[in-house]
């Protein structure tokens, strides 16, 4: 079976204590839970009221979804380089930035918290906004402060640490700005949240007792749905992201749905992101990270491109450097290895001078290290990276 590629509801989903030291977004006080991290963004840049003549700065090692809702709201996307460890490289930007831009975009990559004193200086000195991107860390502290508390604004991504099919978080920390109203999911919409997220749980086998009686229920569902249609149209594809890459890849790339971006999120998937316990889902990726960084050391052909974990944040995924990443990776992705790249960068992404964000993009493989992969998902990991990118021992 496919280890998955996101947390997934089971039996275990609800062990563990409630709480964590560790900050969370959803305990900020001025949050909104929106339908994604891409929809958060885009309502970030309206409450900064960026439009079409506006400038938005990115960095040059990104996911599409961070440039899609600048692009959907008709503003322009300039992008800035980053260091070794993901740090925007302002010394750049002093020197060659672009002049009068409206909003800076800084990601926590990975789910290490970057350090956000100096970016925030940086921003406040020229009048320039902050979003504090999150997506990849829900939990934890930027130096002085918790995670999410240094931007104007801030975005997080539920679907990344929470078994939800759908789900982000939008954080305001300017007094002057408003938590936009949204529109309440229709009953069609709350149902199938609802029933994705137990139809990804049975189909991981996590919801022993339940699995074969919903994965039937939902294998007539589909038949009926082909009778209906006139036979052979397939299922519409789980919020999960079950597309493949390519596919993901471009829908990132399309303008956003803005009535979809405006809706609130389904209470399934809110109960759940409140309600499962979080300890079980920190210490199981700070472990699966350790893990990975104890396998992956002192190896021919691949090592961990940050070795270091921080004592206070949960990761998202295990950033593996791969000497030669090609055509290995196309073979883990075929074999359904919960592994990632960001390798389809947004065009127009200019080479700078001093960037590690174009390496990045080709040299460095995202493996999964979330709470729901077992011990065996997690060797199968282990077992290909060192068949396809690690040199025999001579």
């Amino acid at each position: 079976m496919l280890a998955p590629r996101l947390p997934v509801i089971g039996w275990r989903t609800f062990a563990g204590a409630a709480r964590v030291d560790q900050h969370s977004l959803l305990d900020h006080p001025r949050h909104l839970l929106t339908t994604s991290g891409r929809a958060a963004i885009l309502l970030a840049l309206e409450c900064l009221n960026v439009g079409p003549g506006d400038l938005v700065l990115l960095p040059s090692y990104h996911c599409p979804t961070m440039v899609s809702p600048v692009k959907t709201l008709g503003a322009d996307a300039a992008f800035y380089p980053i260091d070794e460890h993901g740090v925007p490289r302002l010394d750049w930007l002093s020197a060659h930035g672009p002049a009068h831009p409206k909003a800076l975009l800084v990601p926590h990559y990975f789910g290490l918290p970057q350090p956000m004193d100096a970016v925030r200086a940086w921003c406040d000195a020229r009048g320039i906004a902050l979003i504090e991107d999150c997506a990849h860390a829900m939990f934890g502290r930027a130096g002085a402060r918790p995670i999410g508390s240094w931007g104007d604004v801030a975005i997080a991504s539920l679907t990344k640490f929470f078994p939800t099919p759908e789900g982000g978080i939008l954080a305001l920390n300017r007094a002057d700005l408003a938590l936009p109203p949204l529109t309440p999911a229709g009953r069609i919409e709350q149902v199938k949240a609802a029933s994705d997220i137990l139809h990804m749980g049975a189909t991981h086998d996590r919801l022993t007792g339940l699995n074969r009686l919903i994965r039937g229920a939902f294998a007539l569902k589909s038949a009926l749905r082909r009778v209906v249609s006139g036979g052979g149209a397939p299922a519409a594809p789980s919020h999960y992201g079950e597309l493949d890459e390519s596919g993901e890849i471009d829908a990132n790339m399309a303008l956003i749905d803005l009535p979809l971006s405006h809706r609130a999120l389904t209470r399934a998937s809110g109960w759940i992101s409140r309600r499962v316990p979080r300890h079980r889902i920190v210490e199981a990726r700070r472990r699966n990270y350790a893990l990975f960084t104890e396998a992956f050391s002192d190896r021919d052909g691949v090592h961990p491109l940050l070795p270091a974990l921080p004592p206070d944040c949960a990761p998202y995924v295990f950033p593996l450097w791969v000497r030669t990443p090609d055509p290995g990776y196309l073979e883990m992705r075929r074999l359904g290895v919960p592994v990632s790249r960001w390798d389809r960068l947004w065009p127009g992404v200019p080479a700078l001078p001093g960037d590690a964000g174009k390496a990045w993009s080709h040299h460095v493989l995202q493996l999964a290290c979330h709470q729901d992969l077992t011990d065996a998902d997690l060797r199968r990991i282990v077992e290909q990276v060192e068949r396809l990118f690690i040199a025999p021992a001579r």
